[in-house]
């Protein structure tokens, strides 16, 4: 009889397997799947616009070094709804930028070619009531509920200008172009792979990289409903990727985050 272990060699039954790891760095095609204030810290639940806005991306696909669109979403509509499919798997296809009272708010302006900031404290609820008192005739007289509601929205408006200059969005005729859900456009994705002791790494999402030429504002439109379908497939499945990483701990290097 044939000697059995002569003739297994399991190294060459296998088959060769390549990794779908994600470079360190790439052009992300990005969608904008979720604009929400921090949740609250101390309950778990909804936060306030007071302490700023989460703006989520998920990546539907990215360019590698050789100039290749590399699809990590696939999606379709059928009259049962969408379909998604993550060619790669879903680690880590979601980012988050986050604007709120503590950020640096420094841009360049296209039109006048200079570089101008936002001091923080307008980023405030005391400076909020302080300004819309002189805007608006009869605060004084205007039910707390109210003014609450009104510094809500200056506040949400400010968050949302500084992620909209993240983004490039231009400002026409004097009106802000907001980000939205749905808005699809380029940026890089830098990834930092976890350090020892952390359980997950971290994922920036920016317009401007150290040594890459800077991004510009262009970007498409996706339906919201799509988007949001999206970013909760991901989120709902069996295979969920989730993070720790708290987007109001981090602070981008503002001298380098401008245009």
């Amino acid at each position: 009889m044939t000697n059995i272990t002569s003739i297994i060699k399991p190294w060459e039954m296998g088959e060769v397997f390549k990794r779908n790891d994600i470079p360190t760095i790439v052009t992300a095609d990005c969608v904008l799947a979720k604009i929400v204030p921090p949740k609250d810290k101390a309950t778990g639940g909804p936060g306030s616009v007071r302490n700023g806005l989460v703006a989520t991306f998920i990546m539907i696909g990215y360019t590698d070094e050789a100039g290749n669109t590399i699809e990590t979403i696939k999606y379709s509509e059928s009259p049962e709804g969408y379909k998604f499919e993550f060619p790669l798997g879903k680690k880590e296809l979601v980012g988050t930028k986050f604007r709120g009272p503590k950020n640096y708010y420094r841009f360049f302006n296209l039109e006048s070619k200079e570089f101008y900031n936002i001091p923080q404290e307008k980023f405030t609820v005391e400076y909020a009531e302080k300004f819309l008192s002189e805007k608006i005739s009869g605060w004084n007289n205007i039910p707390d509920n109210e003014k609450d509601l009104a510094v809500d929205e200056y506040l949400s408006d400010m968050f949302l200008y500084g992620l909209s200059q993240d983004l490039v969005l231009p400002i026409k005729d004097g009106n802000l172009e907001k980000p939205f859900v749905g808005l699809q456009t380029k940026l890089y994705r830098v990834h930092t792979p976890a350090q020892e002791g952390e359980k997950w790494g971290k994922t920036i999402l920016t317009k401007w990289q150290k040594g890459l030429p800077s991004l510009d504002g262009t970007y498409n439109t996706m339906s919201e409903e799509l988007a949001t379908a999206m970013l909760l497939d991901y989120q709902t499945k069996d295979d969920k990727v989730t993070t720790d990483f708290d987007p109001t701990t981090f602070t981008e290097d503002t001298a380098d985050d401008v245009i």
